[in-house]
């Protein structure tokens, strides 16, 4: 078969499906980012793109008729030039002249720059390379500008460009170097295209997939936060928008870093004798347990002698008080030990955490001053059994000289404790032991060789910060802090061997493994705190505490016999967290004192009194509980003054419902001189001697569990906005659709022409019978062209296979031009016609050769294109 060129029509249609409308995605995805960024764009990307693709797809189908370019492309500039300058004519007012020409400034430049792509891809046979060029570099300057902190934020700025200059350049080469005949041209083109993408798309998932490792460290390296994004190393963010401390920390080659505020704080805390703050850590949890395979340490729900305190502060009703006396008991420390008050004010942490200094245990929510509720959701007061040896200024990196003399007088008394013998065995071993894997070894070998001039289990310690402390030969600090370790050489190598004997980078977890396990391998018994790093920023709040999410910290407590859990934090400098935001606001103001607080069901509601008759199982006075009876307790309160909330927000009384679940809290100082419960009293009777109805400061309502169940339910039904992820995957799943169908449909059209004759008589099946046959033999390639039907049937098909084409047809144009009816042998002939001719055709045409003819797609178009 005799090869022939193709057409111009199909060479500019070829550029326009496969050139002009990829390079107007890519455009719009350059615009839509610029636009971001850039503001004189004025959010308009859809009509720009719109712009630009006119100017490409008019050049495009302009110079396929050839016209020269510089001529015609000199008289558009001026053209958009004696438009702009015409501008002043149609603008009333300087500001409105200057909108007007911003924006036709834009619409030429992209109109322009679309013409000059659109004539380049049809003139200049190496234009491609140089638009592939350009499409980089518009990228590179449009992310520079904006900051990719994440390997997702990396990957999509950048890998669409990247995979478009590839495509591009492939394409074009495709229609340059082949012009067969109009079906084959289609067809080759098609079939290149998408083996091309599925080839792209497989090396592309798989070099991601094999280096997805070494981008994230590279981003991170460059100061970006990885997968992770903002989300820290210690936090993990809950679906209501707030943090939690994550159960588990995981060695990784970097974390992020954020700046929100989570949590302010008083700590009643001071040196002796003066009204200088002495900081402390606050305690949410400890990690014990340490998974060397994948370098991930743990908690630990069956330690011994527990002395961890940890309620569910979101479930203690508001001024109710708990308190554990067990774990003041396990924490066996006896000397140089005081209680420490401590107010918490929640703004971004989860409502249910509990924190103290050292070991906590006593909890009371208490309320917010309704002046800052609109800055922190909720409060709550704790009590820490601390040391006071304690102190957040035992960071090892301290200048400062009164500090250095500080620790040295905290070191000094720890040196009286110098033997575990008494320690309970079970406790201790525990508490020191190590992994077998044999690489630990290195770590016991060298925690010996620092401490071997150490005499005390202080002085072990000492000797372990003053490594961590200890510079180089060249005078620089052995030791540094980042965010971002990076990974080891190695495939499968210890992160942690490769902080400690390589790299010496790392983020505070790095710092308290290390020191975790190099304590235990000198038989030191210890484990890892997880909390917050308490740092004093304001000179005018004293005891006035801002925690950032930065702030989230792990360090080690040690344990020393009589004294207790101690803390010590061997992570040296980190800048980072030093320099978080300095409060600028006033701290919340502490509330009155509650001296009555009940929890319960709203019975009635009066709107014209102003009261509200409260049944209650759970009575606070003077910060004690009294208990009801069989029956709850009913108090009438007195609203007039009260200041009412539902989820933090205010209501009117007209908005209180009975059922509603409610706590009502008084700061009444007639409350105040009344006497507090007597023995055995009652809540019943309690409320019954106090004043009636009771003056009431606040009301806070919440739904009931059938109002969150409804509402539960409700989100659930909601439609969800999707994510890029899912539409990127269900554009996917849709365009694989349509593919399929695409490449199906001259199987779909011969289906539905065969059944169409199966399910006509007379005229009408001998016209689909006409139709089937036609199609079927056009797509194994034997084409009608110009040969009339008779003489296509008597001399192509009929020599071919042994058909009796050309006597249907001649029934058939009978049927068509002279309506006669057929005779029953007739009717029999055209009955058994399409079967009879198709099971001939199969057996010349192997089946090979007839499913790769139906898998093309435009050639069955064409069909339906040359039909006369």
């Amino acid at each position: 078969m005799k090869i022939q060129r193709a057409s111009p029509v199909n060479e500019t249609l070829a550029r326009l499906l496969s050139l002009v409308l990829p390079t107007a995605v890519v455009g719009y995805f350059l615009l839509w980012n610029a636009n971001a960024y850039f503001s004189i764009l004025q959010n308009q990307a859809w009509s720009q793109t719109l712009i630009l693709l006119t100017g490409m797809a008019g050049a495009a189908v302009f110079y396929a008729f050839r016209f020269r370019f510089i001529t015609t492309f000199l008289i558009l500039l001026a053209v958009l030039y004696s438009m702009y300058t015409g501008l002043d004519h149609t603008a009333v007012g300087e500001f409105d002249t200057f909108f007007l020409s911003v924006r036709f400034l834009i619409f030429s430049f992209l109109f322009g720059a679309g013409w000059l792509l659109g004539a380049a891809f049809t003139r200049w046979r190496y234009a491609h390379f140089f638009i592939a060029a350009a499409v980089l570099v518009s990228c590179i300057y449009i992310f520079a500008k904006i900051r990719t902190e994440t390997t997702t934020q990396l990957l999509q700025a950048y890998l669409p460009s990247v995979l478009y200059a590839v495509y591009i350049i492939f394409a074009a080469e495709q229609i340059f170097n082949y012009r067969d005949k109009s079906d084959r041209f289609w067809w080759y083109m098609v079939r290149r295209l998408f083996l091309f993408l599925v080839l792209v798309t497989a090396v592309g998932g798989l070099v991601l997939y094999e280096m997805s490792g070494k981008f994230e460290a590279a981003v991170a390296e460059a100061g970006g936060k990885g997968q992770k994004g903002d989300e820290s190393g210690m936090l993990k963010k809950n679906q209501d928008g707030t943090f939690d401390l994550k159960d588990y920390s995981q060695l990784k080659s970097q974390q992020g870093r954020s700046n929100e505020l989570l949590f302010a704080a008083h700590i009643d805390n001071f040196f002796p004798q003066s009204d200088i703050p002495n900081p402390l850590y606050l305690t949410a949890f400890y990690y014990t347990k340490f998974d060397t395979s994948t370098e991930t340490f743990e908690r630990d729900k069956q330690i011994p002698r527990n002395d961890l305190f940890e309620p569910d502060v979101s479930k203690i009703p508001m001024y109710a008080t708990r308190t554990d006396s067990t774990v003041l008991k396990n924490a066996m420390a006896d000397k140089a030990r005081r209680t420490v008050e401590v107010e918490v004010y929640n703004r971004g942490l989860s409502p249910s955490t509990y924190l103290a200094p050292n070991t906590g245990f006593f909890v009371q929510p208490i309320a917010v001053d309704k002046d800052f509720r609109g800055q922190f959701r909720s409060a709550f007061r704790a009590k820490g059994y601390v040391s006071e040896l304690n102190s957040a200024y035992f960071i090892y990196n301290a200048k400062d000289p009164q500090v250095k003399s500080f620790q040295e007088q905290r070191f000094q008394v720890l040196r009286s404790a110098t033997d575990y013998s008494g320690v309970d065995r079970q406790f201790l071993t525990y508490y020191t032991q190590m992994p077998r894997d044999a690489k630990f070894a290195r770590i016991t070998e060298l925690t010996r060789r620092i401490t071997a001039n150490a005499k005390t289990p202080v002085d072990k310690v000492l000797a372990i910060r003053d490594y961590f402390l200890s510079k180089d030969e060249d005078g620089k600090q052995l030791f540094s802090y980042t965010d971002n370790p990076g990974v080891p050489d190695i495939p499968s190598a210890s992160k942690l061997m490769y902080f400690l004997f390589d790299n010496h980078k790392g983020y505070c977890a790095y710092y308290a493994g290390a020191t975790l396990f190099m304590l235990r391998s000198v038989g030191i018994p210890s484990r890892i705190t997880v909390g917050f790093l308490t740092i004093d920023r304001s000179d005018k709040n004293k005891g006035w505490y801002w925690y950032y999410a930065d702030q989230a910290h792990a360090w080690v407590q040690v344990y020393f016999p009589g004294f207790g859990w101690l803390d010590f934090d061997t992570t040296v400098g980190n800048d980072d967290a030093q320099e978080s935001p300095t409060p600028d606001g006033t701290p919340p103001l502490q509330p009155p004192h509650a001296w009555f607080a009940a929890e319960g069901q709203i019975v009635s509601v009066d709107t014209l009194r102003k009261t509200m008759r409260l049944r209650s199982t759970n009575v606070i006075f003077h910060d004690k509980e009294v208990k009801a009876d069989k029956a709850p307790a009913e108090v009438l309160l007195d609203v007039s003054i009260a200041n009412l909330q539902r989820d933090s927000v205010n209501i009117s009384l007209n908005e209180v419902h009975p059922g509603d679940s409610a706590t009502a809290v008084s700061y009444a100082e007639a409350l105040k001189l009344a006497p507090d419960a007597r023995a055995g009293e009652s809540a019943a009777q309690l409320i019954a001697r106090l004043k009636n109805p009771l003056p009431t400061d606040d009301v806070y309502l919440r739904k009931t569990p059938e109002q969150r169940r409804e509402e539960q339910a409700a989100a659930a039904k909601a439609p969800k906005p999707r994510s890029w992820k899912q539409w990127f995957i269900a554009a996917g799943i849709g365009a694989g659709v349509l593919l399929l169908l695409f490449f199906l449909s001259p199987w779909l059209i011969f289906t539905f022409m065969r059944t169409a004759a199966g399910n006509s008589k007379d005229g009408r099946k001998a016209y689909w019978v006409y139709q089937a046959l036609n199609f079927y033999l056009h797509q194994l390639g034997y084409f009608r062209e110009r040969l009339t039907p008779q003489v296509y049937a008597q001399q192509r098909i009929d020599p071919e296979f042994g058909t009796a084409f050309a006597r249907f047809m001649q029934l058939y144009l009978k049927l068509k031009y002279a309506p006669q009816p057929l005779t029953p042998a007739e009717h029999q002939f055209v009955a058994s016609m399409l079967p009879e001719t198709l099971a001939k055709v199969r057996g010349r045409i192997p089946l090979r050769k007839r499913m790769a003819a139906f898998l093309r797609p435009l050639r069955a178009f064409a069909y339906f294109s040359s039909r006369t």
